[in-house]
């Protein structure tokens, strides 16, 4: 399988300009990944204890008295067939997403891509009560396919001897994975499947979510610190109010801990403001 995309190559924009076949240069986070992958394959091959300890099931509840199970089986794989073709994969879907997400926020959804993998394989085989165990990063792979397909729709892939685009390719794949889990209950696909819902949906709705949560978080926080502002303007009046009428020694301790304090957060917000242009 080779890629072809718009000056992908050359690291430039690839959403504009021609079509050219080429590998592309893989990114630091893709790498890292890779590696780590590749490592952990090695400890596999040396002790089986790796995969039972890492393997992704819902067996005996595992999947939630060990959590870590949700993000170390996208590491484990099951040959070398296996991993060599998922790191395949890595190699060709994270790197655009790591391009203009930048490293950590590509990191997280290929991370986020593989807990959804394993939420739909979990979904599947507690219906069908076959609940074997799963390791592989496909899951993630596919929903940087799915990311991929999304924000890249022109981005082409070779198909043995023609080029198909990207978008038609995610397409035929979510397509065979639905039939397969409908038809015989693939628990394997079902977390393809999942993998790739969650690269289409996460980038159109996710954002929104996410910035509807930080509007929301910042007007909380912004009406907490006015809360605390006047809270504290009366607390301050009300203390010097009797230092005026009875002298400072008149104040207790808790009071005067109260008036330090007040004051300090005062004179904060004032600084804060007169930063911001206020």
């Amino acid at each position: 399988m080779a890629w072809q995309d718009r000056a992908y190559n050359q690291g430039g924009d690839y959403r504009s300009g021609d079509m050219r076949m080429g590998f592309p240069v893989p990114t630091p986070m893709s790498i890292a990944v890779m590696v780590a992958c590749f490592v952990v394959f090695v400890l596999q091959s040396m002790s089986p204890a790796v995969t039972d300890w890492g393997a992704f099931t819902f067996a005996y509840g595992l999947a939630w008295k060990e959590p870590w199970r949700w993000i170390a089986y996208q590491y484990l794989h099951g040959g070398e067939s296996h991993i060599f073709w998922n790191l395949l994969g890595i190699y060709f879907f994270l790197p655009p997403l790591e391009r203009i997400w930048g490293p950590w926020k590509a990191f997280v959804f290929y991370t986020l891509g593989g807990i959804a993998a394993g939420l739909a394989y979990g979904l599947l085989s507690l219906q069908t009560a076959h609940l074997y165990p799963l390791i592989g990063a496909s899951g993630s792979i596919m929903a940087c396919l799915g990311a991929v397909a999304l924000l890249f729709p022109e981005m082409g892939i070779w198909l043995i001897v023609i080029v198909i685009p990207i978008r038609v390719m995610a397409l035929l794949y979510g397509l065979w994975f639905a039939l397969t889990v409908i038809a015989s209950h693939e628990l394997s696909n079902a977390a393809h499947l999942g993998g790739l819902v969650f690269g289409v949906i996460a980038p159109l709705y996710g954002v929104r979510m996410v910035r509807k949560f930080q509007s929301r978080y910042e007007h909380m926080r912004a009406q907490n610190k006015f809360n605390q502002e006047r809270a504290d303007e009366e607390l301050v009046d009300r203390i010097l109010q009797k230092v005026h009428d009875s002298g400072m020694n008149s104040l207790s301790r808790g009071e005067r801990r109260a008036l330090k304090q007040a004051t300090e957060r005062q004179r904060v917000s004032e600084i804060s403001r007169g930063r911001k242009g206020y």
